[in-house]
């Protein structure tokens, strides 16, 4: 008996095609504003976590939600506008982000519709909670930080920003800080 290694060959490289296409996926930054359709960033990127209706006044009328992993230091929002045509797809895990939110006044959902869901909800003292996210600094570092909103217990956005990250501080360098 013969034995051929073709079909085991063929096997090998249709999964290293599919194991680099789907590094291609992770953030979609093959799919161009203004051409990529619904279908098209369906296809690259796999079915959205979420969706989240645009607010009032937006220049899209959908977000699509791709979060990279339960606690990922990414999640990507693809925008569209009515006929269905991506508008924009961001990055959202960002300080400047937080920065839009408006704090006191916008609740769970305007917070979700902005960054995604979050990693870890923690229960606060007052009745409130805090949504903590994994994220890296902007400016292209590659340094760990945690992003965290709080809400108060009516549900509304009373605080948030960035702190740095346990799995990269060490008490062993810069004296103990960052």
């Amino acid at each position: 008996m013969i034995f051929s290694l073709q079909p085991a060959r063929r096997l090998v490289a249709a999964a290293v095609a599919l194991g680099l296409s789907g590094c291609a996926s992770y953030s979609g930054s093959s799919l161009n504003p203004g051409t990529a359709s619904q279908a098209d960033v369906r296809t690259v990127m796999g079915a959205p976590a979420a969706v989240h209706p645009a607010p009032a006044g937006a220049s899209f009328v959908e977000s699509w939600e791709y979060p990279r992993g339960p606690l990922g230091r990414h999640t990507y929002m693809a925008r569209f506008d009515r006929n269905g045509k991506l508008v924009a797809l961001d990055q959202v895990l960002t300080v400047s982000t937080v920065a839009r939110i408006r704090m006191g006044q916008d609740v769970r959902e305007d917070v979700a519709r902005l960054l995604g869901r979050p990693g870890q909800v923690f229960p606060l003292r007052d009745g409130g909670e805090a949504w903590d996210y994994a994220a890296y600094a902007e400016g292209g570092q590659m340094r760990k930080i945690r992003i965290v909103v709080n809400f108060d217990k009516a549900g509304r956005a009373v605080s948030g920003g960035e702190s740095f990250d346990m799995e990269e501080w060490s008490p062993n360098s810069d004296g103990g800080t960052m």
